[in-house]
């Protein structure tokens, strides 16, 4: 062999080896969604916590544009907004699995796109509400278009539940090993170690049950049930007290707000019991995120896969007066956790941009090469933030839209300031709050605005909720803080 065409390997070799790995080979992804989970509730995951810490870019200012598990889902699927996917509400026939897939969108989801471009697909754990119950498909047997491979809830429980195993249902009873939780991440590491040493790229799914409450709950209202190996931790453990828990004055908040009392110390008991129940639940995500990356970093393709973890809403803690639940328009409700490690991404980074789940459909498929058009979604990839070594890179997004199907509320976020606009019989109520100087959004103050700014302010927010695709983006970016003006 020359020694001039041994340079050139020897050139080609280091330059192959320098290249991204996206860019040589498709990447596989394992995206796990957590469910009713606040960011601070992150910090009772010492396993994920600390991998991702390590590994990963941690995101401060994720959000979703709808804080209810079915029209989250739906976004995340299709990385549309609420008002474009359909799916208003967790029950038939505004929202859950009957509007899904009256929509028509099942056949448009991340799945079918990566199906399509030769990934094995899988989802594990809790789809949409009322799937078990429809009567649109024969749920112990239906496989949604996009998933090869399909272990799902039929009823979501902690115990004495029904799985769907790819069209074949199987019960499950009270014992200690048929943990909700534990049997997923059982399915979903069967299916890893099989995809690892199998020779197509792979798409994982994997939704778990916590922290959500669950119907076998004997407390009311009703709370997540722990692994029986967990139920004793965190004893004496208290929810977190915000500068809006149990807010006192909430004369200038919209109605809901408003008819809410103050908690009384039996509500605060409540509240402490069900946030240790709720982390309790979490373990066993811990526990299941820990096995999956003990199984990636002992395969040569830990270097091609992305491990993605986020939640579908918040939740509150006697915020803004609210016991329990989620569904209303402040940063509690749709401030999500998320933090992502995989090729090329950037180790121990800290990004505060301001990232929705509409986000999360063009950037992995961005990710997998997958070509998209424009118009058939809502969000934008997040890729140069995760890649990129340094932290100067700017998102283009300033804001976005808040949902909500309760009373006609929406609300546009932006980086500095959160608008809402509401009204009961009639009447309007505007509320805006800095988010900088006021992050728990006690303090409303578009009593401030300027005339013009709170025209303009409301001309925004009506644009955006009849947004779609480009337009979509487009006006995210045109929309800033500067649209706040406000008197001296």
């Amino acid at each position: 062999m020359s020694k001039s065409f041994l340079a050139v390997i020897l050139v080609f070799s280091a330059s192959f080896l320098a290249m991204p790995i996206s860019a040589v080979a498709k990447p596989n992804f394992i995206f796990i969604l957590t469910d009713d989970m606040t960011p601070d509730d992150l910090r009772f995951m010492p396993r994920t916590q600390e991998y991702f810490a390590v590994n990963g870019v941690r995101f401060t200012n994720t959000f979703v544009s709808y804080a209810a598990c079915c029209p989250s889902r739906a976004t995340f699927l299709t990385g549309r907004y609420t008002t474009n996917h359909g799916v208003r509400s967790n029950v038939r026939p505004s929202g859950g699995f009957d509007a899904f897939y009256n929509s028509g969108l099942e056949s448009a989801t991340i799945a079918t796109k990566l199906q399509e471009s030769g990934y094995s697909t899988a989802y594990f754990g809790k789809y949409f509400n009322e799937y078990g119950t429809s009567t649109l498909v024969d749920p112990e047997s239906y496989i949604p278009p996009g998933w090869n491979y399909w272990y799902t809830f039929v009823n979501t429980k902690y115990f004495n539940y029904k799985l769907n195993e790819n069209g074949i249902t199987k019960s499950y009873g009270d014992s200690a090993e048929e943990y909700g939780t534990d049997v997923i991440a059982m399915h979903a590491r069967n299916f890893l170690e099989a995809a690892l040493l199998g020779d197509s790229p792979f798409f994982m799914m994997i939704a778990p049950y916590a922290a959500h409450a669950s119907i076998e709950s004997t407390e009311s209202p009703r709370q997540p049930i722990p692994a029986t190996r967990h139920k004793n931790l965190f004893n004496g453990m208290n929810a977190p007290r915000f500068a809006s828990f149990n807010q006192e004055d909430v004369s200038k908040k919209n109605f809901n707000v408003r008819n809410n009392s103050l908690l009384l110390p039996e509500d605060v008991e409540w509240i402490d019991n069900n946030f240790r129940a709720r982390i309790r639940s979490l373990q066993s995500v811990d526990e299941m995120v820990g096995k999956l990356i003990d199984q990636l970093q002992n395969s040569s393709k830990e270097r091609e896969t992305y491990l993605i973890f986020t939640s579908d809403n918040g939740y509150w803690f006697g915020e803004h007066r609210f016991k329990v639940g989620k569904a209303d328009l402040y940063d509690q409700s749709h401030h999500v956790p998320f933090a992502m490690a995989g090729p090329n991404v950037q180790r121990g980074l800290v990004r505060n941009d301001l990232v929705v789940n509409t986000d999360f459909f063009p950037t992995i498929l961005e990710l997998a090469s997958v070509s998209l058009s424009g118009s058939s979604y809502d969000g934008r990839s997040f890729r140069t933030l995760i890649e990129t070594s340094t932290r100067e890179t700017t998102f283009s997004r300033n804001s976005f839209l808040i949902e909500t199907g309760v009373d006609q509320k929406a609300g546009i976020r932006f980086k500095s300031y959160a608008y809402f606009e509401s009204a009961f019989q009639g009447v309007p109520l505007k509320e805006l709050y800095d988010t900088q100087l006021d992050p728990d959004l006690v303090y409303n103050i578009a009593e401030k605005l300027t005339g013009e700014s709170s025209a303009s302010l409301q001309s925004a927010l009506a644009e955006l909720l009849a947004c779609k695709g480009d337009t979509c983006r487009a006006l995210e970016n045109k929309f800033s803080d500067l649209l706040v003006k406000l008197t001296d």
